[in-house]
């Protein structure tokens, strides 16, 4: 691959892609042209769409709407603390609502 953006999203999606199955997750990268780029099969049959960002030093995040989060808090019996900012425009916002609607 010569182009280097190109080279670090795969590289990405890869690492998305070992961190599901480090979890025991069936996890794929798609093929080009789907509308994500990462699938991890659950055995709901239920999916959580998801937006995975990072930047070039730092951890990956997952931004996921809000009543998906506390579904798996609830159904987990887990616990969470939240950080809460609000912005008049933030872009990972209109990323997430570009692929996933609002």
């Amino acid at each position: 691959m010569s182009n280097p953006s190109k080279s670090k999203g795969t590289r990405f999606e890869s690492d998305i892609v070992k961190a599901a199955q480090g979890y025991g997750l069936d996890a794929t990268r798609t093929h080009a042209g789907s509308r994500y780029d990462v699938d991890i099969r659950g055995g709901t049959g239920r999916s959580i769409e998801g937006l995975a960002t990072r930047p070039d030093h730092g951890q990956a995040l997952v931004t996921i709407k809000l009543h998906d989060f506390l579904h798996l808090l609830a159904s987990h019996g887990d616990g969470a603390h939240v950080e809460c900012k609000r912005y008049k425009a933030f872009r990972h916002h209109a990323i997430f609502e570009e692929k996933f609607g609002k």
